[in-house]
């Protein structure tokens, strides 16, 4: 059974060697990869002809554009995607197919990490690591960067919804889509990919910021899955909101502190305040610390400690992504 692999780039020359090396080395034979140029201004184009691929390349559209040309041009009844920062293991097909039974539509797998002298990658690893260790065998989302479908299933339903113009909310909408049409999804967790993890804190909050405005289209466009999936629970999405809670809540309070000298009035508002900030921040705290604390002890790394600042900050960035959103997807279309 061949099985397609099919990886977008997008100014990938520094990792897309790694990745399809890895590709062409799995221990399952039958397999052809297909790099999906996405419009680079780099040398991807250079590093893909130095290896027995198929390349194509297409105008800036996106990743969920990239994987739908490759799908199309994918000779294997099962169409694999990974991303041209991801190094798959050798048997990583061989062990994505064995998941792959009657019934199954797609199988996914979990992240290893390319980049471990990294704080902040360690950081992200582990709280991956940590929700995909909890996954149960059959799941409602897999992400794209570690990924098999049947390619039938897959055209059944259209491929990547093309209107997610970058990487986030197209996976989960694809996954959401296919099981709702009574698909069933796998994940297994023998099959990793390693991934370069964002190593530098503000390009990282600027994605988190563009991974909050698209889910809220995610969200227009399956409401029922708003209150979470299995691998980002209510929970999870509440810290959204309670870190702008948190943030607003505690400038008042200083604020209001300043203004309590002068006009005895504010108190009672200030108290008002004070008490918002304290309890947002207690019910935040019991949220992200009990993560933090799994992941110390599952790592022995000291650096973990720092896992929920760079939550706070993260879940402030999706917020106000997520307001964008909620203007974009919501406000302004019912407006419309």
């Amino acid at each position: 059974m061949l099985v397609s692999i099919v990886i977008p780039a997008y100014n990938a020359a520094d990792t897309l060697g790694q990745c399809l090396q890895a590709c062409l080395s799995q221990t399952y034979p039958h397999v052809e990869v297909i790099v999906v140029d996405d419009g680079s201004t780099d040398g991807t184009a250079k590093i893909a002809a130095s290896y027995r691929v198929r390349y194509v390349s297409q105008d800036n559209r996106g990743p969920a554009a990239a994987r739908n040309h490759g799908a199309r041009l994918a000779n294997g009844e099962i169409v694999a995607f990974t991303d041209a920062d991801c190094v798959p293991g050798r048997k990583w097909i061989a062990n994505l197919l064995r998941g792959l039974d009657d019934g199954v539509v797609g199988v996914g797998s979990t992240y290893g990490i390319a980049n471990s002298d990294n704080v902040l990658a360690r950081i992200i690893h582990a709280e991956i690591q940590d929700r995909h260790e909890r996954l149960d065998e059959r799941v409602d989302f897999l992400g794209s960067f570690n990924v098999a479908y049947r390619k039938r299933a897959f055209d059944a339903v259209g491929g990547f919804d093309e209107s997610f113009t970058t990487a986030s909310g197209e996976d989960n909408d694809l996954a959401y889509r296919l099981a709702d049409r009574g698909g069933a999804l796998r994940f297994v967790k023998d099959a990793p990919v390693a991934h370069y993890h964002p190593a530098r804190l503000w390009p990282y909050l600027r994605t988190q910021m563009h991974h909050g405005y698209w889910r809220m289209k995610l969200y227009a466009r399956h409401p029922g899955r708003a209150g979470g999936d299995n691998y980002a629970p209510f929970g999870d999405l509440a810290a959204t909101p309670l870190s702008a809670l948190a943030l607003i809540s505690g400038v008042l309070t200083i604020l209001l502190q300043f203004l309590t000298l002068a006009h005895r009035a504010v108190v009672p508002l200030a108290l008002t305040a004070a008490a918002v900030f304290a309890c947002s921040l207690l019910v935040y705290a019991a949220i992200r610390v009990p993560m933090a604390v799994r992941m110390m002890r599952k790592t022995e790394d000291r650096s973990m400690i720092f896992y929920v600042d760079v939550a706070f900050l993260r879940d402030l960035a999706r917020c106000a992504g997520m307001v964008g959103g909620l203007w974009r997807f919501f406000i302004r279309r019912n407006r419309g």
